[in-house]
């Protein structure tokens, strides 16, 4: 395991998933406007908990950074396709399932789907790529 990797996929994933995030929010926007505060079970922006949201990149970052590190040998080719084919994988593992359970239980409007999908299609690909570029494949 080389914990300095993994703090640098942490870091530089982390943010480049927030601004992804907020990137990916505004094209949704832009296709299909929704008020992200009026979802039901959000939390206030004035409430102190919901600071804890801006982590969330962060700590995914960290344990694709991890998995990344213990999987890294199996994926083929250079860093270019070992990054893209981790970040499809994220995709498939986080962003499908998640908006399946999401839609099948919940009544949210159609941009927080848009928004959560471009940020799984643009984020985790960007991810793996910075992760394969750190362990210099």
């Amino acid at each position: 395991m080389n914990a300095k990797f993994i703090g640098i996929g942490t870091v530089a994933g982390g943010l480049v998933l927030l601004v992804v995030t907020f990137l990916a929010d505004a094209i949704a926007q832009l296709i299909t406007p929704y008020d992200f505060l009026s979802i039901g079970g959000m939390r206030a922006m004035d409430d102190p908990v919901m600071g804890l949201f801006f982590l969330y990149p962060f700590i995914f970052a960290l344990m694709a950074a991890f998995v990344f590190d213990l999987v890294q040998s199996a994926i083929p080719g250079d860093w270019t396709k070992k990054g893209l084919l981790y970040g499809g994988i994220l995709f498939i593992l986080v962003v499908i399932p998640n908006m399946i359970v999401i839609f099948s239980s919940m009544v949210y409007p159609t941009g927080f789907y848009t928004s959560n999908i471009l940020a799984g299609i643009i984020g985790y690909p960007l991810i793996g790529l910075i992760f394969a570029k750190v362990y210099g494949h």
